[in-house]
């Protein structure tokens, strides 16, 4: 992706029996989505399927309401990502006659058609059969560690849960290609826990079952736009921290993160060393390479680091760096850029 966050922790590290100290850098690399949707630049609506009785035409508080919910959530989790974060998800509700839980609406591409026009829409996030079930509470007693038990001092501790089941439909128009481009059911349960060493301390810290279903059901939404969207994960990465004025000065630079400074004073040993001194510092510069986002540079550099010495952990490295590859290609295609 356009951009990699990366910081240095100011902690050690470890010694090589023969070699320099390693210092480690935490980064964050932007994932595909579980459940990939190709958002782009497209104008975006989410519709609430609201079931009509066919009795007497009238839509349930508790359908309304809980559907309402789930779009609240999904509406906040799209928002909140970065490439949504200067748009207003609009949100409407659709009344529709269905038979047993299917909406014949809804496969009818003029109809749908017609909602992308009345939104001005060009993705439409339709909303539907949601069920959430009754919460439910769970209390009991559940042992400590011995680490523990001077704050818990009889050993045991107060468990307390809600436990909210779920189900709903998330499914994707695309009014350009005229169809569903994705379709998501999702089914889990949300809980939420705590352990005290007092039982209405425990019951405090979780939903009570009244406010439970409506606040399960705007997790739901939330859940349903990060599963969708490209997330940020930590992980960590190091480099050798080399002897001399050269080396000294690449680390300076690498904990500035000034990786094209790095770089420079990196590349100056990796042309003049020789041995494994030659392959850290090519190993190093692979790591400057993935920092600015070239990756096929970095796993060039690490082939040469495994020419000079045959590092342990090259292979492992050239691995992940072909599988950034790989992600960012899908998270241009999702993103469409």
């Amino acid at each position: 992706m356009k951009k990699v966050v990366s910081y240095l922790l100011g902690c050690s590290l470890l010694f090589a029996a023969c070699g320099p100290m390693i210092k480690v850098v935490e980064v964050e690399s932007l994932m595909p989505a579980k459940y990939p949707v190709a958002y782009s630049d497209k104008s975006i609506a989410i519709l609430n399927a609201l079931h009509v009785n066919s009795l007497d035409g009238s839509v349930s508080y508790a359908d309304s309401l809980l559907t309402n919910m789930v779009a609240k959530g999904l509406k906040e989790g799209m928002e909140a990502a970065e490439m949504f974060r200067d748009y207003d998800i609009p949100v409407y509700n659709l009344s529709l006659n269905c038979n047993e839980g299917y909406c014949y609406e809804l496969q009818d591409v003029e109809y749908m058609n017609s909602i992308a026009e009345q939104t001005q829409s060009a993705l439409l996030i339709v909303i539907d059969n949601v069920e959430i079930d009754q919460a439910q509470q769970k209390v009991g007693n559940v042992s400590v560690s011995i680490a523990d038990w001077a704050f818990y001092s009889s050993g045991k501790a107060f468990y307390a849960a809600t436990l909210v089941p779920y189900k709903a439909l998330f499914r994707y128009y695309d009014v350009e290609q005229q169809r569903y481009v994705a379709n998501y059911a999702a089914k889990d349960t949300i809980i939420w826990e705590a352990v005290s060493y007092r039982a209405t301390e425990a019951m405090s810290k979780i939903p009570e079952v009244a406010e439970a279903n409506a606040m399960a059901a705007e997790q739901v939404g939330m859940q349903m736009a990060k599963v969708t969207l490209p997330q940020w994960k930590s992980d960590k990465r190091y480099y050798y921290d080399l002897s001399g004025t050269t080396g000294y000065a690449a680390s300076v630079a690498a904990g500035k993160r000034n990786w094209k400074q790095a770089m420079y004073y990196w590349g100056q040993i990796a042309v003049s060393a020789t041995g494994k001194k030659a392959a850290y510092s090519a190993f190093n510069m692979a790591l400057c390479a993935e920092m600015i986002g070239d990756y096929p540079l970095a796993i060039e550099w690490l082939h040469l680091a495994k020419n000079k010495a045959n590092l342990p952990e090259i292979d492992g490295y050239i691995s992940r760096l072909q599988k950034r590859i790989v992600d960012k290609k899908t998270i241009e295609q999702q993103l469409g850029e």
